[in-house]
């Protein structure tokens, strides 16, 4: 291949290239201005973290995670739970939203029977502590 055929080749390239350049730059709609967008401008979904109507990433398990979050909050409202626990009940809950979430990361929604267990587990867990708690008064 002579000299001018690879430039010819290469130019052709970039040529074809361009427009996935291009349209690689937007970010949510936006242009990319060469820095990641700050908690505050991330469109906000399900699954973020400063929402209190957040859920884990798998839909099995947001049955099981909304009625923990209802009891804790119902557990404070009605003065059963202390404002401190409820704190550190929430923070579990989110570390098990975490798991599912690296537990997608891996897996994506075909989530293994044994982690399915695993997570199950925990919420399970997690909601009889929150049961215990109540019933303590």
């Amino acid at each position: 291949m002579s000299h001018r055929s690879k430039l010819m080749a290469a130019l052709g390239a970039s040529i074809l290239a361009f427009p996935a350049i291009a349209t690689a730059q937007a970010y949510y709609g936006q242009q990319y201005d060469g820095r990641y967008p700050s908690e505050y401008e991330r469109p906000r979904g399900d699954f973020s973290r400063g929402r209190q109507d957040s859920f884990g990433v798998y839909p099995e398990f947001r049955d099981v995670e909304l009625h923990i979050r209802r009891e804790i909050q119902d557990g404070v409202r009605e003065d059963f739970i202390e404002p401190d626990d409820a704190r550190d009940l929430m923070a579990q809950l989110r570390d098990i939203q975490g798991q599912e979430l690296r537990e997608f990361r891996v897996h994506g929604w075909g989530l293994p029977q044994d982690d399915k267990a695993r997570i199950r587990s925990d919420l399970d867990r997690l909601d009889r502590l929150v049961d215990q708690i109540r019933d303590e008064d």
